[in-house]
């Protein structure tokens, strides 16, 4: 591929990937079909069981058998799982959409960012993975924006929850389209085209040894691995924080009656949350560079991080809206700061045949996290209420910083 088209191609995918209408309203759509907090806790937990048992052997199968086949297969999953989520309204039938949803997910996780190092390989741009990275997580990032406001509207047009699904059909079968464009060169070197049991079993020693062979890299990817779990089940507590304090806006108050301020609140939040982080995500490699050092950037924001769990745990406590919002503002900055990093500080070490699987073994990791993890902050939402959740997240991501700092620092 030409370079601009490569770009372009690239940031399409991550655009339209992140049109997930349901997003910024999961948690509601759960609440509003009778669950519980622990219950959707383990809806959570069913879906990072799920990553788990796939996670590495999809991997495999992407780096063995091409990638571009893996990211087809990734699609269909998503778009089976979202006409589930759409047509029932149980916990049972919950179930295996959730499960769908993993098969999608680990799929995809680490598959497209091999096929970007890749291409940087190829085209002698090795050098460029976090600012190239950031480039492109910059346009997924801005997809999210757009998609926050659009699932307001439909949301506040529709008066459910549940449509949210059948609008990211489009997105993704245009996606699922955009795959079958890539060229072959992308699928990377695959030595064994006819997958087996025992060309999965070595790929995946060979990467356990690779992610073991220096403490480092181990290290490193357990840090990654507890800081994006408690990322990905602690950033939609602000769902039901948002709902809870809309009735009292004053401003929303004049727009909209009822529930109908609630999608407001949150497509306006959202919004905000995703165009920062689009603005981050492209800010990636120059915080790294001022902060002297990729491993001492890693450091500083997860500490970062804590605070703002403890700013949001305590802004609940003083019946305060603003400060959580401010929080989580902040905590998705951080977020977006810190995955390019995480990427490149990957792709540096690790070789390019086992790029797929290794950042898989990290999603398979984060996944164990929030197996244990989910539900027992839904246990604590339930008992305690949401300010309990929060400073959990702060006590567990501290432990992490104590004992598993990643070294290197100047």
């Amino acid at each position: 591929m030409k370079k601009s088209v490569a770009l372009f191609k690239f940031s399409a995918y991550g655009f339209l990937k992140n049109l997930r209408f349901f997003e910024p309203f999961l948690y509601l759509f759960f609440l509003e079909n009778g669950l519980s907090y622990f219950q959707i806790g383990v809806l959570i937990s069913i879906r990072e069981i799920g990553i788990n048992l796939f996670e590495v052997p999809t991997g495999a199968v992407a780096d063995l058998t091409g990638r571009r086949r893996a990211m087809v297969l990734s699609f269909t999953s998503y778009i089976f799982s979202f006409l589930t989520f759409y047509f029932f309204s149980s916990f049972l039938l919950f179930v295996p959409a959730m499960v769908l949803f993993s098969l999608g997910e680990t799929f995809r996780s680490g598959t497209h960012k091999s096929m970007i190092m890749e291409y940087l390989d190829i085209n002698d741009m090795g050098d460029e993975q976090v600012s190239y990275y950031g480039k492109t997580r910059s346009a997924s990032r801005l997809g999210s924006a757009l998609s926050a406001l659009l699932a307001a509207l439909i949301v506040y047009f529709r008066g459910n929850y549940n449509v949210v699904f059948i609008a990211t059909l489009v997105p993704y079968s245009l996606d699922l389209l955009l795959m079958l464009t890539y060229p072959e060169e992308l699928d990377g070197k695959i030595e064994n085209p006819h997958l087996s049991f025992a060309s999965m079993k070595d790929q995946f020693v060979d990467s356990f040894r690779a992610i073991f062979s220096t403490r480092d890299l181990g290290r490193m990817i357990a840090n990654a691995s507890i800081y994006d779990s408690l990322f990905r089940i602690g950033k939609d507590y602000l769902q039901p924080i948002i709902k809870t304090n809309a009735m009292a806006v004053p401003l929303l108050a004049s727009l909209s009656k009822g529930e109908g301020r609630t999608p407001i609140a949150i497509g306006v939040v959202y919004f905000f949350i995703y165009i920062n982080s689009f603005i981050s995500s492209r800010k990636s490699s120059a915080v790294m560079e001022n902060l002297g050092s990729l491993p001492r950037a890693l450091n500083w924001i997860l500490w970062i991080a804590v605070l703002l769990f403890v700013v949001a745990g305590g802004g609940l406590l003083a019946g305060s809206l603003l400060l959580p919002v401010v929080a989580f503002f902040f905590f998705y900055t951080l977020y977006n700061l810190r995955k390019p990093m995480v990427v490149g500080f990957l792709g540096m070490r690790v070789e390019s045949q086992q790029r797929a699987t290794i950042l898989s073994v990290h999603s398979q990791m984060r996944a164990l996290v929030g197996i244990v993890v989910a539900p027992v902050f839904g246990f604590l939402a339930d008992k305690f209420g949401l300010s309990a959740v929060l400073f959990a997240g702060a006590v567990l991501l501290f432990s992490t910083g104590l004992l598993l700092k990643i070294k290197g620092e100047k």
